[in-house]
């Protein structure tokens, strides 16, 4: 099993105008496989996407018809979709035929780290990750 440690930050910003208040903003960056890389949301898509890249999967696109296309990721041969659908995420595998619907966000990091790596057995053939998460301090 292999670890990911989520380094995250926050800081607390001017929105800018009279009417807008100060809004807590977050950084993630995750040190994983020897590699860091960084994202915006702690969710499936952002993680997903993160562990994915590092694990040598890359962004692509399959046309489905005419002016139609598919977002995905793609590594030696094998596509898979990736679709935003309102809050959930559709991966589907096609290749193995295999397909999930998650929840984009969870209430909790165990349920959202649990998911990530359901996600990644099965359709990525990526093995589970221990995740743990750290904040960083200033």
């Amino acid at each position: 099993m292999e670890n990911a440690v989520i380094k995250f930050d926050h800081q607390y910003v001017d929105g800018g105008c009279n009417a807008c208040g100060v809004l807590r903003c977050e950084t993630y960056s995750m040190y994983y496989l020897n590699k860091e890389v960084g994202f915006s949301f702690l969710d499936i898509e952002s993680l997903i996407q993160a562990i994915a890249q590092v694990n040598q999967w890359r962004q692509d696109y399959q046309e489905i018809g005419i002016g139609e296309e598919i977002d995905g990721l793609t590594k030696a041969g094998t596509f898979v979709e990736v679709e935003k659908l309102g809050k959930q995420m559709r991966y589907k595998n096609q290749v193995t035929n295999q397909m999930l619907i998650a929840d984009n966000q969870y209430d909790t990091n165990e349920k959202l780290f649990s998911t990530v790596n359901q996600i990644l057995q099965t359709i990525f053939a990526i093995d589970e990750i221990h995740f743990s998460l750290v904040e960083i301090d200033k």
